[in-house]
């Protein structure tokens, strides 16, 4: 970060560091997100949202995805003034998957998102697309961002790797609950996978669990399967109605989620046992209603309970997460699974 340019950022780099300057995007289904971090550190007033454009063509995804970086790049250069050719500019996707996070290749088919893109180098197509811009316009930020270090990391996992930074000496298990269940294991800010019982991937959307997957039973269709089940669901109910009737006294919405608990302990205990973590912390929307199942799931769990943690403020974690694909060097990874 130049002396005298902008605020202090509390990074405790050094007089003249240049500033590692990241553009964190969590491509969702439904809506993208964005942020600037500045040396690692969140930038308030930074944080953007917009729809994804994840169901029309790929062009048109690209295109906000390149927008989205502009935008972020523009809040560094309106508080900083020009680039300094010492500050290195990264751009980091937390994307659902499947997907090849190495290669930059989207593998999303039949899931309603981002099918546009499938089998092609989202990398290469957003380079492409700042070419091109690049060739109308003087603009230095585009010229920045032509040659970003572009990387890509799992949405769960990201996030994960945030929260580790928080509890940077603990073994975790980080959950996020949303559309489907997004897990990562880490050990002193390490992705855990293959070992002691930790599936080999790291993921446990796609593990057994009663008749079905995982995935099945703890994202939103999970739980409104069993509101239908149940009788209590309605075409204008969503898993948000469904907690507010809850909180409101509805005893048969309550008992849905005493049973979402039960079940989710149920699941998870083989995991906890084996990989023993210091606490499980949740995020996604619908981690939200964790009040109304927390005695469930404690329960279930036992004597292997661990504390318990609900973020309220979890997106910085991705962020912050994304930030940690480019720790070390800008040519290799150290937020790396350990095997």
């Amino acid at each position: 970060m130049r002396s005298g340019d902008g605020p202090d950022f509390g990074t405790g780099a050094p007089a003249g560091k240049p500033a590692e300057i990241t553009l964190a995007l969590d491509a969702g289904g439904t809506v993208l997100k964005g942020a600037l971090l500045v040396n690692g550190q969140f930038v308030p007033g930074t944080f953007i949202t917009r729809p994804s454009a994840s169901q029309g063509p790929a062009s048109d995804t690209i295109a906000s995805f390149a927008d989205a970086c502009y935008e972020l790049l523009n809040f560094y250069t309106s508080a900083y003034g020009p680039l300094d050719k010492n500050e290195r500019v990264r751009i980091g996707f937390a994307f659902p998957g499947p997907f090849d996070y190495a290669g930059g290749i989207a593998l999303l088919q039949g899931v309603g998102k981002y099918e546009a893109l499938y089998k092609l180098s989202v990398r290469d197509l957003l380079r492409a697309e700042f070419q091109r811009l690049k060739s109308a316009s003087a603009d230095t930020m585009i010229d920045a961002l032509a040659s970003a270090n572009i990387r890509f990391g799992n949405d769960a996992f990201m996030f994960g790797l945030g929260v580790s930074l928080r509890f940077p000496l603990e073994r975790l298990i980080c959950l996020t609950l949303g559309t489907g269940l997004g897990s990562a294991f880490v050990d002193k800010g390490y992705l855990v996978s293959g070992k002691g019982g930790i599936p080999l991937n790291g993921m446990l959307f796609a593990e057994p669990y009663r008749d079905r997957i995982v995935d099945d039973y703890f994202g939103r269709r999970g739980i409104l399967k069993m509101a239908s089940e149940r009788g209590i669901l309605t075409e204008k109910n969503d898993v948000a109605d469904l907690a507010e009737e809850a909180k409101n006294g509805n005893t048969e919405a309550a008992d849905l989620f005493n049973e979402y608990g039960r079940r989710l302990g149920e699941m998870l205990l083989p995991y906890a046992t084996a990989f023993k973590p210091n606490r499980i912390v949740l995020g996604g929307q619908i981690s939200r209603s964790f009040p109304l199942w927390e005695k469930d799931i404690q329960q279930t769990l036992g004597t292997f309970s661990v504390p318990i943690l609900q973020l309220q403020d979890g997106m910085i974690d991705v962020f912050r997460g994304i930030h940690k694909l480019f720790e070390g060097t800008d040519k290799q990874p150290s937020a790396s699974i350990h095997k």
